[in-house]
């Protein structure tokens, strides 16, 4: 794969994205905000890798939230119980969550769309039960505290603008992979799977092969994620890797559009910034809860698959583009019109 094949538009768009995620700390330097938004970071970087096994592969998952709770507590504990480097736990809450996801789809190889989807929740759940029962290693409900910072060019990393940085940087790297990915011949196939695995099949396509691959590029993105929300956080409990998450993730690619890579982005933003706001509206509206946002999620999701069943991304592009072409058809017929007397 080569990097020259992502589209010009799309290099734009992360230029963009850079440009914005430069700037905002100066334009909104409150600590909550940036916060914030250096969770949407780590979300956009779950969303990523879900959407390419949802939107590419075809593949549904109810399980994200497992393969970010085992990046999560393998460098927890790690860090905490084995004195290891954050940098060091970094490859194994990448590999775990690798090695499940290859076992995994080696052993449900012939599971697809909902059946997959029912395998993937029951996963969630049996890691979920390990985390809270396995207390002589995640110390149970109650979880792991003391999480270190990340050693940096002689600084540790903390909660703040070096933080948000931090994490947008792994963000922004796993956006051009992906689109990297998309863009190659790997991407050509995913997308051929996803319309027809018959199809594919009979044209030659190793399907089981491209969908092993992208379900363990996924876990390793996921991975990679709940690291960098454990050395954020300094201490986790198997309270933040439940299915609650992993239907948030997957509210994340359906409302943003699976089927591009940023309408990950788009639906991870946008799922942070409703609870930005109902958290925020909460301090002055009693009847604003945590319940409340759940309903906005329903709503909005509601919405969203019954005018817009490709996801707000593509939709909005897609009539962007009419239009933008209607225009110049316009123009370049109204120009050869002869108006010569």
């Amino acid at each position: 794969m080569k990097l020259q094949g992502i589209q010009k538009t799309n290099w734009m768009g992360v230029g963009v994205l850079i440009l914005l995620v430069l700037i905002f700390p100066l334009a909104v330097p409150t600590s909550f905000y940036i916060t914030q938004i250096t969770f949407v970071g780590i979300y956009v970087i779950v969303a990523i890798g879900l959407g390419l096994l949802m939107g590419y592969a075809g593949q549904i998952s109810l399980g994200q939230a497992a393969f970010y709770g085992l990046g999560a507590y393998t460098t927890a504990v790690l860090t905490t119980t084995y004195g290891l480097s954050p940098w060091v736990s970094l490859i194994f809450s990448m590999l775990v969550p690798a090695v499940l996801a290859f076992i995994m789809g080696y052993t449900m190889s012939r599971l697809s769309g909902y059946y997959l989807a029912m395998a993937t929740l029951a996963l969630g759940f049996i890691i979920h039960s390990v985390l809270v029962e396995w207390r002589e290693v995640t110390n149970g409900a109650s979880g792991l505290y003391g999480v270190p910072q990340i050693p940096l060019l002689g600084m540790t990393l903390s909660q703040g603008i070096n933080y948000y940085y931090f994490v947008w940087f792994f963000a922004i790297v796993v956006m051009i992979i992906a689109l990297n990915i998309v863009h190659s011949r790997v991407g050509r196939a995913l997308r051929s799977i996803h319309d027809s695995e018959i199809a594919s099949s009979s044209m030659g396509v190793n399907t089981g092969k491209y969908k092993m691959q992208i379900f363990i590029l996924s876990s390793m993105f996921a991975g990679l994620a709940g690291w960098l929300f454990a050395h954020m956080s300094y201490s986790i409990s198997p309270s933040s890797f439940t299915l609650e998450a992993s239907i948030l993730f997957l509210a994340m690619v359906v409302l943003g559009g699976s089927s591009s890579i940023w309408g990950a982005v788009i639906g991870a933003i946008l799922i942070r910034l409703i609870g930005i706001v109902t958290q925020i509206l909460g301090e002055h509206f009693t009847f604003i809860t945590s319940d409340f946002e759940q309903v906005l999620y329903g709503f909005l999701l509601v919405v969203v698959i019954i005018f817009m069943p490709r996801g707000l991304f593509p939709t909005l592009s897609s009539l962007f583009s009419i239009r933008s072409s209607a225009k110049k058809k316009i123009v370049k017929e109204t120009g050869s019109i002869n108006y010569s007397k």
